[in-house]
């Protein structure tokens, strides 16, 4: 096998044809991924390098990076919140062979995915193929083997066509440029005349402003356009178009946390980092029911993916049973006295939260609707002032919490219980909440059970000022409701409150 910086000799005759190919057909080559810039263009989880922008729950690099095999060497240019990419990284691929080269002008004059590629020049002195970070192809093919110079291309509508870099040609590459077209390139290129494209890149600096990859190529001869079933992840628009392709999510993307369950681990993101510190103090405080975790950096942490069924999906009454028990035992058993600190916590919880989730409905047209299902109802704002509040404090009862206690959040291993996605507090403690959030937690989620409600398993219609919803509730949920009473109810708690 020739290595990287072993020269081709010129093709003389028949014999030496077959050699010749042979040795192209087997020589190695590195792959480059360009991360180094802020991607502001896609802000759909704040605070998050836009190379981990989830599909699927695993992040788009690893999308990238699991297309190439196993004993090619990565490079990946990095300088924006390059220490959050290189600890997501380390965590998710910790036997990969990659080599992080750091780019110190990734923004302003003169920057560029050209002048990051270039920085990577002393370690690509062998034929690469290079990649934007917000790039994903579904073909496999062309990391197989490097062979020739080519660039990937996909159809455009004439609409989109104004965003991208177009090209023109046949089999090969005749010219690229900007305006309207069919064809755009889309990121990926395959260099095997390194030599040529370094020159070609040094010498041309600057396209607006900034340095661009695509300088390299005119140097090259024959640069094959390979057709490839791209999905862009650059910006907004092209992200949700491709979470719509990659619909298969477990936990739905929100705008200031990420989960990805990849690399056989479990990875949770949050834009405040004191969300993530105190979701791992927490773990102190959850009686050993919960996974070990581990800090990757200051907004994430990890865990090992813990095997086994969802509550949701356990037909065994006996099991389904057996999670109350477990319950009682891990967070009932302690006894905390009922302080003024608690009930404020209880008010901000229960009395301010609510007020704050239902501003954004109050006074809207669906506010206005009269009748759910047959049954008169009135304005939201009328509605909570009925509530008592008083009572509600009342019934309160301290002790250790979970905080999202419902069945997507309980694994079932065979033998016991582990509880996942634990919140960071309730109220402004990180270790007492009321016992009657976590239950009525279970309460919701055994009726409107989130699987369902991914599933998209409700429907609903409104005519003038009526409205009429539908849901399905899983049987063996409803199951567990009805033993979830009589739990209550020989543990002398209130099932009405």
């Amino acid at each position: 096998m020739m290595l990287c910086d072993t020269k081709m000799t010129p093709i003389e005759n028949q014999g030496k044809l077959t050699t010749s190919i042979k040795n192209r057909m087997t020589q190695r080559y590195k792959f480059c991924i360009l991360a180094a810039g802020r991607g502001t263009r896609n802000t759909s989880v704040a605070g998050l390098h836009k190379a981990l922008l989830p599909i699927e729950n695993k992040s788009v690099i690893s999308h990238i990076i699991s297309k190439v095999p196993l004993g090619v060497e990565i490079v990946i240019a990095v300088g924006y919140k390059s220490s959050q990419l290189i600890s997501f990284l380390s965590c998710v691929f910790p036997k990969r062979n990659i080599n992080y080269v750091h780019v110190g002008n990734y923004q302003g004059p003169g920057s560029g995915p050209g002048f990051s590629l270039l920085q990577c020049k002393d370690v690509l002195q062998c034929p690469f193929i290079f990649t934007s970070v917000d790039t994903i192809v579904e073909e496999e093919f062309i990391f197989d083997r490097l062979t020739e110079n080519w660039i990937g291309v996909s159809p455009v509508t004439s609409e989109e066509s104004s965003k991208y870099c177009l090209v023109k040609g046949g089999e090969y590459l005749e010219s690229l440029y900007y305006g309207k077209g069919n064809s755009a390139y889309i990121g990926m290129a395959g260099v095997y005349d390194y030599e040529s494209y370094w020159s070609s890149l040094d010498i041309y600096k600057s396209e607006n402003d900034e340095h661009q990859v695509t300088s390299g190529f005119r140097n090259l001869r024959d640069i094959k356009m390979i057709n490839l079933t791209w999905h862009d992840t650059g910006n907004n628009a092209s992200y949700e178009k491709t979470r719509k392709h990659f619909s298969n999510e477990i936990v739905a993307t929100k705008n200031r946390e990420a989960l990805y369950v990849e690399g056989g681990k479990v990875i949770k993101y949050f834009d405040d980092s004191k969300r993530a510190t105190m979701r791992i103090q927490r773990t102190e405080f959850l009686s050993n029911s919960c996974p070990k975790v581990k800090q990757i950096n200051k907004n994430m942490y990890c865990y090992e993916y813990v095997s086994g069924q969802l509550l949701s999906n356990i037909l065994d009454d006996s099991v389904l049973k057996s999670v109350l028990d477990f319950y009682k035992q891990k967070f009932i058993s302690s006894f905390y006295q009922k302080t003024d600190g608690f009930l404020n916590d209880c008010q901000k919880m229960y009395y301010e939260k609510t007020l704050q989730r239902i501003e954004y409905f109050a006074e809207s047209e669906i506010d206005k609707i009269q009748f759910i299902n047959g049954v008169e109802t009135e304005p939201i704002k009328e509605l909570i002032k009925k509530v008592d509040w008083g009572m509600i404090y009342h019934n309160s009862t301290p002790s250790l919490f979970h905080g999202d206690f419902q069945p997507e959040n309980i694994i079932h291993d065979g033998d016991s219980f582990k509880l996942i996605d634990w919140r960071e507090s309730f109220g402004d403690s990180i270790v007492v909440g009321d016992l009657y959030y976590d239950l009525g937690k279970l309460y919701h989620a055994l009726l409107i059970n989130g699987q369902s409600v991914l599933a998209k398993e409700y429907g609903y219609s409104i005519n003038e000022n009526s409205a009429f919803l539908q849901y399905k509730v899983k049987s063996n949920l409803l199951y567990m409701l009805n033993y979830f009473e009589h739990f209550c109810n020989e543990n002398d708690l209130d099932w009405d409150n």
